[in-house]
């Protein structure tokens, strides 16, 4: 027997769990390697998919739907990261948008921006200015950090019905704690949140991506027909939790 393979079974003698531990750990890793090969073979059936039904596109004004979830807006090209539902497409936001330059009149994104980090979230607004087509716009509908915060210290009627319905909704600690920390650390830390923008910093990161006439609507509301009425999120937490908790944003490509 060779003196290598006469070790290791020396080894394996002294030490069984040594063996037992490295064949686990072989079994892992194929496990993970036949799971990241049908990954991508999956991810590349959705993007054939995608693309196809991206190149029968021929709706007018053309809109382009980030983060759709499960919610279908007629005539749109509705996309999302994990798609289950019939006529949402599959798309990455954190890679660059796989549409050319000019393809849209109207970007639409509801509560996804905040699910990516920083530095994809602007790249991702970048993008957008780069696939819309002048005088384009891209509606941003997303958390608003400054009304999140504001739980810890306001004591009005608007933030204990807020409180009070996180702390019932999400089954969070209750008396003797006080509800704005578990309230603010769930919001923080659940659903994937990467991170929260303040009206401050999402004007910043569009105006850093190159839109102008940058403005802040109301949930449901804008100067545009084809962007009114456009926000889902209140159907699934309530339509005055969310006009609480959601800021939106509109910027034009010029």
């Amino acid at each position: 027997m060779p003196w290598r393979q006469h070790a290791m079974l020396e080894t394996s003698k002294r030490n069984p769990h040594n063996l037992r531990d490295a064949i686990q750990s072989l079994g892992l890793g194929l496990d993970h390697a036949k799971a990241q090969y049908w990954r991508v073979r999956h991810c590349r059936r959705l993007t054939q998919a995608r693309n196809a039904a991206f190149a029968a596109y021929n709706h007018s004004p053309r809109g382009l739907h980030i983060g759709a979830a499960d919610f279908v807006l007629e005539n749109w090209f509705n996309t999302d990261l994990d798609p289950r539902t019939p006529n949402i497409h599959y798309l990455d936001a954190t890679q660059p948008l796989p549409f050319p330059d000019g393809s849209f009149d109207f970007i639409f994104s509801e509560h996804m921006i905040e699910h990516i980090p920083l530095a994809a979230g602007r790249k991702l607004l970048i993008e957008c200015r780069r696939v819309l087509k002048p005088p384009g716009v891209v509606r941003i509908a997303t958390p608003n950090l400054c009304n999140i915060l504001t739980l810890v210290e306001n004591h009005d009627p608007l933030t204990d019905t807020y409180l009070a319905w996180a702390v019932q909704t999400f089954k969070l600690p209750t008396e003797p704690f006080p509800k704005a920390p578990m309230v603010v650390n769930n919001f923080f830390r659940s659903w994937g949140h990467q991170f929260l923008y303040d009206p401050e910093t999402l004007r910043c990161a569009m105006e850093q991506a190159g839109f102008s006439q940058i403005i802040q609507q109301s949930v449901g509301i804008s100067a545009h027909t084809a962007l009114q009425g456009l926000e889902r999120h209140g159907q699934a937490i309530g339509e005055s939790i969310n006009r609480f908790e959601t800021m939106v944003f509109e910027g034009t490509v010029l």
